[in-house]
């Protein structure tokens, strides 16, 4: 794409909204320092309980990989080249996030799930 006077405007609002979006998923996780019980709830009925480590490990990993994003995003600002990077590791996040909520019958929120994708997939095209 080609680079236009606006882009590293462009780019840093991609980088704050990003941060913002991870940085709150994370920390709300984080500080209640245990996995909700509508969450345990929620997957109980599925497979994915029954993997070792259950829910409770699947939401630590989610948490996990929020929190590096949370951090990828505002470090991108002095290492640009770790934004493509934090990009597309957001839209396989979105994917794991989408493929929980269609399991769990919540279509409304792995709809809102596909609109996050294409706005980061959008935002990761100005790369390439």
């Amino acid at each position: 794409m080609e680079e236009t006077d606006y882009t590293p405007i462009a780019i840093l609002a991609i980088q704050f909204l990003h941060t913002v979006l991870f940085g709150t998923a994370a920390w709300e996780k984080i500080k209640g320092r245990k996995v909700p019980e509508w969450f345990l709830k929620s997957f109980e009925p599925t497979f994915l309980s029954r993997l070792p480590g259950g829910s409770q490990a699947q939401f630590w990993v989610i948490a996990g990989i929020e929190s590096i994003l949370a951090l990828s995003f505002p470090l991108s600002v002095v290492v640009p080249e770790l934004l493509p990077y934090a990009l597309l590791t957001s839209l396989f996040l979105y994917g794991i996030l989408c493929f929980g909520l269609r399991l769990i019958g919540d279509f409304q929120g792995s709809a809102n799930m596909f609109i996050y994708f294409a706005a980061s997939s959008y935002s990761l095209s100005i790369f390439f």
